[in-house]
């Protein structure tokens, strides 16, 4: 069943439901590489340049604070190491 046309869950609820599911699927091996992929497009990892990198960056922080429910500092930390080492400290 689709948990978004679900009536009887609050917003809240949804996005929490919402939250697993991305946790489950950048949980698995293929995930970390996707992930991985997605956060070097929106120059997670690099300098930006221009206004649209900004952009593209501002949403990489809010994917990984929204999305994938990593909002404290220790967590997001912990996240970006094991990214980066997943990339191989390229």
């Amino acid at each position: 069943m689709n948990f978004w046309k679900d009536k009887k869950l609050l917003p809240q609820e949804k996005n929490e439901m919402l939250k697993e599911k991305f946790r489950k699927v950048f949980g698995t091996e293929d995930g970390k590489i996707v992930l991985n992929a997605l956060m070097t497009d929106l120059f997670l990892f690099g300098q930006t340049q221009t206004k649209r990198q900004n952009f593209l960056n501002d949403y990489a922080k809010f994917f990984i604070r929204e999305r994938l429910g990593v909002s404290d500092t220790k967590a997001l930390t912990d996240f970006i190491a094991q990214t980066a080492a997943a990339e191989g400290g390229k």
